[in-house]
């Protein structure tokens, strides 16, 4: 299935020997980019000109000049109709195109789809223009646009097939298709952008674009009313034109006339917040591109540009965490053709040209392809065989680097973790991720159910030694209700408005003789039920906190012991080293199962509920009835319904009296009181209990004496302590971290491990005066070379890329060098130069060095670009090196330096063609 633009043209022809009848035909094909498919008549001439190409020495065929063509069909796919144009040419002969449908049916071509066509195949042409990032066997390219006439023609079908550009589809980076955003508008911007030619971009295309009627030209149909001024997706375009072109007045009043249409316009919102960033007014910037990321939180764009714009306010807490939330896209590689292997292919070599410019490279056409050859072994004897060079490219760690396989949105991330560490170092990075994001050991450590939560006391310790109750987790909570639920007479202990906690009980001893104290006056009091089981629950939480507002005589005991209780959290015992969350839930067990002997492991209970009573808060008094405890029976019956349904609990007003004669033991009631704790976080009640103004502290860090709170909030206790337990809320919540981005920072980590290694070994080997060059292969130069550009030092990529052509000809290298010396990489050189000491100033691109280092790596490229057929002038990745040269050295002097290397004359012909393309087109530089 085609996902994209679709594969390059085909191009089939049938070849028969004049001389020799008893040949059979030879059938012969290869793919082809930048052909004009405007018309059966242009494709005839290609077909055409394979036919002289037949007289070349050696031509396209071979040496031979015995063969002839007889028949061709040129196939080529049409991206907005999902369809494929074939037309097939007889020599001599007629013409005859056709459209096949994905269904195999037969069409006629009508002009629509023949401009549909030209369209396609153009910017087919023009995105898939490196040979270096795409690459096909047998792939021909030819230069779509030859002159400004020609370029007249294409902009007006451009224009014509703008609206419709939507169904093309967009590149893997964009979630949301639009009209600024597609295939068609990235191939306009690449074409005009890589010239530099703005100014015509703007007056051309986009101005009468962005002023016509929304959604296409004006038409006979479309009423005055209908008319907006200017359409804001279109205008973006425009505007970020503008600034591109140094004119950010007109790129202003653009944008302001289409934020006016629509305010709410992302990709207006995204270029505007570019430009204040460029202006360094990030404070703007940040503002703007919050209100992108709001209009559009599916766009990567639009996170991408805050994480920026947070890099480069220095807050890089919140570019990890802005990074953290970009949305990720899967990448979509370009289409390639889907042809049976072939079964011989042939690759003539122009020996007039490449016999002074040696490849690096040996072919046998009996083979599928060249191969490499060491252009040093027979001069050095320090150079490595082919074979020993492969061996060690199979087991080198540095070609196994994940971080060069990136793509996308996931090469974008990495770019700016690359620029973060560029800035603080690894270390600071380090503690940067562990700040703002959660980390294994605290997440194993949390208090979420389902996690392991063994070392949990540690942190209730810690809370205790330190006197506050934040980080007690709420069983804990729950185990204070518990050893605080004591019935009395009604009367309970004043609690200090700091929310110190003031305990009502001492030792074992203690405790057990005020239960058998209390026992005889609780027969009297214990009267009230519930009629459902849930309000009872609830109910039982709210008496016994009002049963703690009240004191009886015997319990004026308890005050002797308050040092004693304040005290015994400081040392917990050791059985506490355990999951405190499923405690509750064990002694309700226990409780149920021998409720006969609740008063003997009474004492047992209140000390394990001792680290628990650092902190409890005062609650209010209250004029309602005394608290009363439900029976053995009752008790029974709540923790069997909270055990099968507690996610079924519904709290309700509804309330019941229902008296009880019986005197039971207490133990069943204060399972019961337990139990309902469990759910006592999510009550809609109004006097505030101890355990709930724990965990309200640690939410919303109230002060531990208030009085009150709002139902709303104790909804959300039991969630904020999870929140808490990952993470210190005072300063920033913390998050989990994506696992892509986890897996970036590995391999952030990975590449700071080979660079390391890498420079210590060349510093050891220069202090010891032991030869450089081959201590690692071509292809691992250039590996290291990409990884020293990724992490933002140039100086050494360029190092690392000459020591690779010293061993054998590089056309990756060679393309890295010239931007290098064209200036593409002129900021992270300067900023390398700047934050590092001992690095070199760059080479200024105004010298003459400079310019002659960089025409030496043209030359090269295009003898390599002329041996694969890749006859495409412009767009091509050297002819951009070309302007930008002419750009800053002008034209005159570009040309005389070029003279004066004395070339042969196709070597010259061929880099002259770059050159009349500047001066055809008039870019920039071009009349000095």
């Amino acid at each position: 299935m085609i996902r994209e633009l679709g594969p390059p043209d085909l191009c089939h022809i049938v070849k028969t020997h004049s001389s020799n009848r008893n040949e059979p035909d030879i059938g012969s094909y290869h793919h082809v980019l930048g052909v004009d498919t405007s018309s059966s008549a242009s494709l005839a001439a290609y077909i055409n000109s394979l036919q002289y190409s037949l007289s070349e020495s050696p031509g396209w065929f071979g040496a031979s000049n015995g063969w002839k063509i007889t028949s061709g069909t040129y196939c080529s796919y049409n991206a907005f109709s999902n369809v494929d144009l074939r037309v097939q040419i007889k020599i001599p002969g007629g013409v005859d195109a056709y459209i096949v449908t994905v269904l195999g049916e037969r069409k006629e071509v009508t002009d629509e789809l023949w401009r549909e066509c030209q369209v396609s195949s153009l910017l087919r042409a023009i995105l898939l223009s490196d040979s270096l990032a795409y690459g096909v066997t047998g792939l021909r390219r030819v230069t779509p646009v030859n002159g400004p006439r020609d370029e007249s023609k294409v902009i007006e079908a451009l224009m014509q097939q703008f609206w419709n550009g939507w169904s093309l589809g967009s590149n893997a980076e964009t979630q949301m298709i639009s009209t600024a955003r597609n295939f068609l508008a990235d191939g306009i911007k690449k074409y005009f952008s890589d010239a530099g030619r703005y100014a015509d971009f703007a007056a051309e295309i986009l101005a009468p674009l962005a002023y016509a009627p929304l959604g296409g030209q004006q038409s006979p149909a479309r009423t005055s009313m209908d008319f907006k001024g200017v359409d804001p997706e279109v205008a973006s375009m425009l505007a970020e034109c503008y600034l591109e072109g140094d004119e950010e007045v007109q790129a202003v009043r653009v944008m302001n006339q289409a934020l006016k249409v629509k305010p709410s316009c992302y990709p207006l919102l995204h270029i505007q917040s570019e430009f204040l960033r460029r202006k360094k007014h990030l404070d703007s910037a940040l503002t703007i591109a919050r209100m992108a990321v709001k209009y559009a939180p599916s766009e990567f764009h639009a996170w991408a540009k805050l994480a920026e714009i947070y890099i480069d306010s220095r807050d890089f807490k919140r570019a990890l965490l802005t990074l953290n939330a970009c949305p990720m896209y899967t990448f979509v590689g370009r289409d390639m053709p889907r042809v049976p292997p072939p079964r011989r292919i042939n690759y003539p070599v122009k020996s007039d040209i490449l016999s002074d410019y040696n490849l690096g490279e040996s072919f046998d056409n009996s083979t599928h392809g060249p191969v490499p050859s060491n252009t040093r072994a027979s001069i050095d004897s320090d150079a490595p065989g082919y074979a020993e060079e492969m061996a060690q490219n199979e087991s080198s760690d540095i070609l196994r680097l994940s971080a060069p396989t990136l793509n996308g949105t996931f090469a974008h991330a990495y770019r700016f973790l690359a620029s973060i560490f560029g800035v603080v170092g690894w270390d600071e990075l380090l503690m940067l991720r562990s700040q703002v994001f959660v980390m294994e050991e605290e997440y194993r450590n949390s208090a979420v159910p389902g996690v392991a939560v063994d070392d949990e006391v540690e942190e209730d310790e810690q809370g205790q030694v330190d006197g506050d109750d934040d980080h007690l987790p709420l069983s804990a909570v729950r185990e204070r209700a518990l050893s605080e639920c004591t019935p009395g007479d009604g009367r309970g202990p004043d609690v200090e408005a700091n929310g110190e906690a003031v305990a009502d009980a001492g030792t074992n001893g203690q405790l057990e003789t005020e239960a058998k104290a209390q026992q005889s006056q609780e027969t009297q009091e214990t009267r009230e039920s519930q009629e459902n089981q849930e309000t009872r629950d609830t109910e039982q939480v709210q008496q016994t906190q009002e049963a703690l507002s009240e004191r009886s005589e015997p319990e004026a005991l308890a005050e002797e012991a308050e040092p004693a209780k304040v005290e015994a959290p400081v040392q917990p015992s050791k059985g506490k080293k355990k999951n405190k969350k499923n405690k509750g839930k064990k002694a309700q067990q226990k409780e149920d199962a021998k409720p006969d002997e609740a008063s003997e492991n009474e004492p047992d209970q209140a000390d394990e509920a001792k680290p628990d009573q650092a902190s409890e808060a005062k609650p209010e008094d209250t004029d309602e009835d005394k608290p009363v405890q439900p029976n053995g029976d009752a008790a029974e019956e709540t923790i069997a319904s909270l055990r099968e349904k507690m996610d079924e609990v519904s709290l309700s007003d509804n309330e019941g009296d229902k008296e009880n004669g019986s005197g039971e033991e207490n133990a069943p009631a204060d399972s019961a009181v337990v139990a309902a704790s469990e759910v006592a976080p999510e009550s809609p009640y109004e006097p505030v209990s101890a355990p709930q103004i724990a965990v309200l502290e640690a939410k919303d860090k109230e002060p531990a004496g208030a009085d009150n709170m709002d139902s709303a909030d104790t909804a959300t206790d039991r969630d904020d302590e999870s929140q808490i337990r990952l993470g210190d809320s005072k300063v920033v919540r913390k998050r989990l971290c994506e696992r892509w981005l986890d897996n970036l920072i590995m391999m952030l980590f990975e590449d700071l491990r080979a660079y390391t290694a890498w420079r210590s070994r060349m510093h050891n080997l220069r202090a010891t005066g032991q030869q450089v060059t081959y201590t690692y292969t071509q292809a691992e130069w250039e590996a290291l070379g990409e990884l020293a550009l990724r992490l933002h030092r140039p100086s050494e990529a360029k190092e690392a890329f000459e020591y690779a052509l010293a061993i054998r000809f590089s056309a990756r290298a060679w393309m890295r060098l010239l931007e290098m010396y064209v200036g593409k990489h002129a900021a992270a050189q300067k900023e390398e130069h700047l934050r590092y000491e001992g690095v070199p100033p760059p080479l200024p691109l105004s010298s003459n060095d400079s310019l002659m280092m960089a025409l030496d790596a043209v030359v090269w490229l295009s003898v390599y670009n002329d041996r694969w057929y890749n006859n495409m002038v412009y767009p091509n990745p050297v002819c951009e090196g070309v302007v930008r040269l002419v750009k800053i050295h002008g034209l005159s002097k570009v040309r005389n330096s070029l003279v004066s290397m004395n070339l042969k004359v196709p070597v010259f012909n061929i880099v002259k063609g770059y050159l009349e393309f500047a001066e055809k087109f008039d870019v920039t530089g071009a009349k000095w």
